[in-house]
């Protein structure tokens, strides 16, 4: 079970972009670096995840890959940090080229539907908190409260009925994996 923050506790993810751009950021994380992911939520200035590690990383790789990833792409989009030169998946990368150069160029889409929704940008430079909260979970009936904890997050936060932006939205389906 891991949260995290945004720096200060900004409400990027008011921003409809930066959300879509997170679910993809996961998706194209999830592949590349193999963990199943059983549940997921973001709420304004944070998200939760329940994930399990596969052979090669560990959770602060995936973290890292995450935070990192995300906070260049969502620079890139407010105008922080330079677009890509390329498309070309590097040769490390191999593998994985056709689904990194759809996410790059969704990432551009996303920079242009941002401009024209915000000619002034509003947002300062992106940023998350320096650390994230992670817990073990140790049983089942763990797994089932943290789960549930997940699910009803964004009602905790007063956030609309019908936010999109969680696991059990069947818009996700196909990222999640049952446990």
């Amino acid at each position: 079970f891991i949260g995290i923050k945004t720096k200060n506790n900004f409400p990027y993810f008011k921003e409809k972009i930066f959300c879509d751009l997170f679910v993809e950021n996961l998706k194209l994380c999830k592949e590349m670096k193999g963990f199943l992911l059983y549940g997921w939520v973001l709420i304004y200035d944070h998200f939760h995840l329940m994930i399990q590690p596969g052979d090669e990383f560990n959770v602060s790789d995936v973290m890292f890959s995450i935070k990192k990833q995300f906070s260049h792409d969502a620079n890139r989009i407010l105008g922080y940090n330079k677009l890509y030169t390329s498309l070309k998946a590097r040769k490390r990368f191999r593998a994985f080229r056709r689904s990194i150069i759809n996410y790059q160029k969704f990432v551009l889409s996303s920079k242009t539907r941002f401009y024209f929704k915000h000619p002034q940008n509003p947002f300062s430079k992106f940023q998350w908190q320096k650390s994230f909260y992670d817990h073990y979970i140790r049983n089942k009936n763990e797994f089932i409260r943290l789960m549930n904890y997940i699910e009803y997050n964004p009602i905790k936060h007063g956030l609309p009925s019908d936010w999109p932006y969680v696991f059990c939205n069947n818009k996700y389906n196909y990222l999640t994996d049952t446990p």
